[in-house]
């Protein structure tokens, strides 16, 4: 009986102890971050992150320059391609790298990713005016090089493929919060939605509970850094 005692009041304590200890960071990322800045990798993809002048800006590195404030530190910015950055993050390099990337990144596998804190649902609108049931035949403005234009084909529309959406007459296709800061009016066209997250180094579990954290208390914050970006072009 003594035996069965003792065994429990220990396993007690173990249990106990790797509870205190969890979650952890392997390579101490949050513990080294009181004494040095976030080394932050920067992919440009506006609205996200874009460059301007000598310091960066966008919707992302917005906020990581708030986060960094919180943990009572700086950022240290370093652009580079996006394979280039996940590479160094995959290795401890980089504490951070962010560029629009979505949880269907391939670098899932490799690297650490946030809980999506960012929802895009991408749609068709048209003016307040217009009168258009059907995108069938009709003319429907993306910006270049957006990939809805192949969704929007396989509808039967006719893409027209523009720099600034801004300047568009008719139907537009884009994300939500752009739509509705063009205030047009939605369709039932449903095109596709992207869930945005951030990556950090594989196994810092505390680093990104941290993260994770802050991104949750900033989520109405974040269509509007997107909207006011776009509205400094």
């Amino acid at each position: 009986m003594y035996r069965s005692i003792l065994i429990f009041l220990l396993l007690g304590v173990f249990l106990n102890l790797s509870c205190t200890n969890l979650p952890r960071d392997p390579k101490e990322t949050l513990r080294q971050l009181q004494s040095r800045p976030i080394r932050v990798g920067l992919v440009e993809h506006a609205p996200w992150v874009v460059r301007s002048g000598l310091e960066p800006a966008g919707a992302e590195v917005d906020l990581i320059r708030n986060f960094a404030s919180e943990l009572g530190t700086t950022a240290d910015w370093h652009w580079g391609g996006e394979q280039e950055q996940l590479e160094a993050l995959q290795h401890y390099q980089l504490d951070i790298v962010i560029g629009g990337l979505t949880d269907r990144t391939p670098w899932s596998k490799y690297v650490g990713l946030t809980s999506s804190y960012f929802e895009e649902t991408y749609r068709v609108a048209i003016p307040a005016t217009s009168q258009l049931q059907n995108i069938k035949g009709a003319e429907v403005t993306v910006e270049k090089g957006d990939a809805l234009a192949a969704e929007l084909e396989k509808k039967g529309a006719r893409v027209v493929r523009v720099d600034d959406l801004s300047q568009a007459n008719g139907p537009v296709a884009a994300a939500d919060w752009q739509l509705e800061q063009m205030s047009l009016k939605s369709m039932n066209e449903e095109l596709g939605s992207l869930k945005h997250v951030i990556a950090v180094p594989p196994g810092e579990n505390a680093f990104v509970k941290r993260l994770d954290e802050f991104l949750y208390k900033k989520r109405f914050e974040i269509k509007n850094l997107l909207q006011q970006q776009v509205a400094k072009k």
